[in-house]
């Protein structure tokens, strides 16, 4: 089954409906300058009402940001080479490429640090994610055989261009934020209903 992480959480509402409709993860938002920050009081309160393997995610620019968060899953889109920051505690951690071209994926086929697995973001100039913009899915082909990590697809999704993004990369998962957004930081019901249910009717064809 493919796994599904629903992105941009900001409220209690959201990520039950998220966990009811079955995903399998939630990205709460740690970037200050971003219309879905979560601050880590507000994260912690929801990640402790969450049922038993479903996996809360703190995405940040540096593994350093999340420190206040005490995350469990830790996605980052930039090395600082600081591996103490957790104070003792060693949450997993996903890092995230930004993928524009094929000179994009050079990064990830020589990344040396230890993950649970690598997710592949599209590009902005701005912005590190949740801007809604697609890549050549044949990169993510390409970047599946650079790593033996496991490969999460972003960037762009929506519940109308899923399965085409699944048939074309068979990625281990698929996340998502502005593609299941009323507005930045609150879901679409309708919307975040469609996309589960059409990532699990192409997992039921497989």
């Amino acid at each position: 089954m493919t796994r599904i992480k629903i992105c941009g959480i900001s409220n209690a509402q959201d990520a039950q409906l998220a966990v009811e409709l079955g995903a399998d993860a939630l990205g709460f938002i740690g970037v200050p300058s971003s219309p879905r920050y979560v601050p880590p009081e507000l994260y912690r309160e929801i990640a402790a009402g969450l049922p038993p393997f479903v996996t809360p995610v703190v995405v940040v620019h540096r593994p350093e940001d999340a420190r206040d968060y005490r995350p469990e899953y830790v996605q980052y889109y930039t090395d600082t080479g600081v591996e103490s920051c957790f104070r003792g505690e060693s949450p997993q951690r996903i890092r995230a490429f930004r993928v524009r071209d094929e000179a994009s994926l050079q990064e990830l086929a020589v990344y040396p640090h230890p993950v649970s697995a690598v997710l592949l973001d599209g590009y902005h100039p701005d912005k590190l994610g949740g801007a809604g913009e697609t890549f050549q899915w044949g990169l993510a082909v390409q970047a599946k055989r650079l790593t033996d990590r496991p490969v999460m697809l972003a960037g762009g999704l929506t519940p109308e261009n899923v399965q085409a993004a699944l048939e074309a990369v068979h990625p281990y998962g698929v996340d998502v934020a502005s593609g299941v957004e009323a507005r930045p930081g609150v879901k679409d019901p309708a919307k975040l209903r469609a996309f589960i249910r059409a990532v699990r009717e192409w997992d039921m064809r497989q």
